[in-house]
């Protein structure tokens, strides 16, 4: 298991739970033969079009929310046939367009205000990934799991909609991920403004039940505007809006970063197309390729599983910020001229981190940002990794030799 592998979250002290089919609530060093896939299960067809119809279009005044079926097949898995951390993100992303693009949003709107309306209409063609919060690795999917992805609208900003999205298991609703991901509705040519009209709306969960309509107050996040303004999400403040470090030297947090890890944006690492850019699976693939480069690259990964028995996995996230519009900016778009505004070659960005060992050495923080080729700081996020035993997935010590690697990192 690599450290990219989406895996269970298990707090620390809290009793080993009775594993699902049989497995261990972490990955372990086998591989996890699953129940052969179901061919005329429901959600056969869910690996279609985002724009695919969702099971329970449930869009309502009440509940304001959208299941859409997934289905794990082995492109989205990771040696040991669990769905590796950043495919996730993929799947929140598909159910995001459903349901804008599909009707839930405009339905939810129409049980609130009585009138229709059309995201097309309104100029949106795609949804920019600014922020993701609150992100919990429950329990590990794997190969042939059939999922559904529940979306359901927090609230209506200037520019911003906030959603809270869980992937749960289709055949009993447990839960396998969830996170709050802000999103920012832009035009083909760029950002663009949300209606008047439904701005402000805002749900709460104070009776136990999200989706109730506490009336209006949902404003964008306040960090927004700064990194609008600055094009730099370090101006921002840091991972939370409540940081003590978030008006730090932005120079002395680099100046005490650990690693850095080169990314050439070949077109073929970004999801979105040159035009574009990155997704936020995509920054967290390159988050991780640094990570797996802080312990010492795959072979060290594999001699912490063979020598010492731990496997180190994500088990949470929060904090992630991205610059408005494109996670990677226009570095290395062509100006004109004889390119034509094509690349004349591809940009490089670089993805570093400091790192935190927590819970008596249990658990290892990566505070990781992306930088594009002037310098600007486009992305962010928190990752936290967890030390577990190979065979039972417990949570264990991070190994000494490890554990004084990092800390001679930390202090440079």
């Amino acid at each position: 298991m690599s450290i990219a592998s989406g895996v269970a979250s298990v707090p620390v002290g809290v009793p080993h739970a009775t594993p699902r089919r049989g497995g261990p609530r972490n990955a372990t060093a086998k591989p996890h033969i699953p129940r052969r896939p179901r061919l005329d299960a429901p959600s056969a067809w869910a690996e279609t079009s985002p724009s695919a119809p969702s099971s329970a279009s449930s869009a309502t005044a009440s509940d304001a929310r959208d299941d859409l079926p997934v289905r794990v097949y082995i492109e989205h898995t990771d040696a040991y046939q669990v769905v590796y951390h950043s495919n996730y993100f993929k799947f929140l992303w598909r159910a995001r367009e459903a349901y804008v693009f599909g009707g839930g949003l405009a339905s939810a709107l129409r049980h609130r205000t009585g009138a229709p309306f059309d995201p097309t209409a309104a100029g949106w063609d795609h949804l920019d990934v600014v922020a993701i919060d609150d992100c919990v690795f429950a329990r590990s999917a794997v190969l042939g799991d059939d999922l559904l992805v529940r979306t359901s609208l927090r609230g209506i900003g200037e520019t911003t909609l906030a959603m809270r999205q869980e992937v749960v298991f289709a055949d009993g609703g447990e839960l396998a991920f969830a996170a709050t991901a802000v999103v920012a509705p832009a035009s083909a040519t760029g950002a663009t403004t949300i209606p008047r009209e439904i701005r402000g709306w805002r749900a709460g969960d104070e009776d136990g039940i999200d989706g109730v309509d506490v009336g209006t107050g949902y404003e964008d996040p306040a960090w927004l505007a700064r990194a609008s303004a600055s094009a730099s999400v370090e101006d921002a403040g840091d991972c939370s809006e409540d940081d003590e470090e978030a008006n730090e030297d932005p120079e002395a947090r680099v100046s005490s970063i650990a690693t850095k890890t080169r990314v050439t944006l070949f077109e073929s690492e970004l999801s979105l197309g040159r035009a574009r850019g990155a997704s936020d699976a995509d920054v967290l693939r390159w988050f991780e390729r640094d990570r797996t480069e802080a312990i010492g690259g795959s072979s060290a990964l594999s001699a912490l599983k063979e020598n010492d028995g731990v496997a180190v996995v994500v088990s949470s996230m929060d904090g992630f910020r991205c610059r408005p519009g494109n996670v990677v900016g226009s570095a290395g778009i062509g100006a004109g001229g004889a390119s034509g505004g094509r690349n004349v070659r591809p940009a490089v960005a670089s993805a570093r981190s400091t790192i935190e060992m927590r819970r008596r050495n249990i658990q290892v923080a990566f505070i990781q940002r992306l930088f594009d080729e002037a310098g600007a700081c486009v992305a962010r996020a928190e990752v936290v990794c967890t030390c577990v035993t190979r065979d039972g997935g417990k949570p264990t010590r991070c190994p000494a030799a490890l554990a004084e690697k990092f800390e001679a990192m930390r202090r440079g």
